[in-house]
């Protein structure tokens, strides 16, 4: 098999990286390399972390744990750096939603009348699942999880019952109900 001069210059470059990869591993103390990596990593605004020396078992070869520094959940260094900020979930848009133009668009080369967006709207949508829970009642409409007073094409969550749930627009009033497999 011949290689060609492109493959040769990858094989030398690969080679010398892999050379590279050996001397770093082998000549290069453990303390140092834990001593440049700590040197990088900036606590959060108000934290304090204790930085115990590290201690290195020479039986193992490793870092002896009961030197190691505390460490810190990402959920909780996430929460410092960007506190609550009041997002309302409510007014979130869909991102994936066609945009109202659009939308316009379409309802005006298909005329429909008035009265059937509620049919449309029962014909389109279909109820999954209901979880009543009192004030933290939930439907799944299609794979949207709502809870009352979101809005879905139009119409608002109104009520949630054990089967069944309650959407209004205007004066129109549409009730998916949960289908059974009897």
């Amino acid at each position: 098999m011949r290689l060609s001069r492109q493959q040769k210059i990858y094989l030398a470059i690969l080679a010398l990286a892999l050379g590279a990869l050996l001397v770093n591993r082998l000549f290069r103390s453990r303390e140092s390399v834990t001593a440049e990596a700590s040197a990088y990593s900036d606590p959060l605004p108000g934290e304090t972390i204790p930085a115990p020396a590290l201690v290195f078992d020479k039986k193992t070869r490793g870092p002896d744990p009961n030197s190691q520094p505390p460490s810190i959940k990402l959920a909780k260094r996430l929460q410092i750096l960007w506190p609550d900020e009041g997002l309302n979930l409510d007014q979130a848009r869909d991102a994936f939603s066609l945009p109202a133009a659009w939308l316009a668009e379409v309802y005006a080369q298909n005329p429909l009348v008035e009265g059937d967006a509620t049919a449309r709207f029962a014909k389109s949508h279909q109820l999954k699942a209901v979880l009543v829970d009192g004030q933290t009642s939930s439907a799944l409409v299609d794979d949207h999880l709502l809870i009352p007073g979101q809005e879905l094409d139009g119409f608002k969550l109104v009520a949630i019952d054990e089967d069944s749930a309650t959407f209004e627009a205007g004066t129109k009033r549409v009730i998916l109900k949960l289908k059974t497999d009897r």
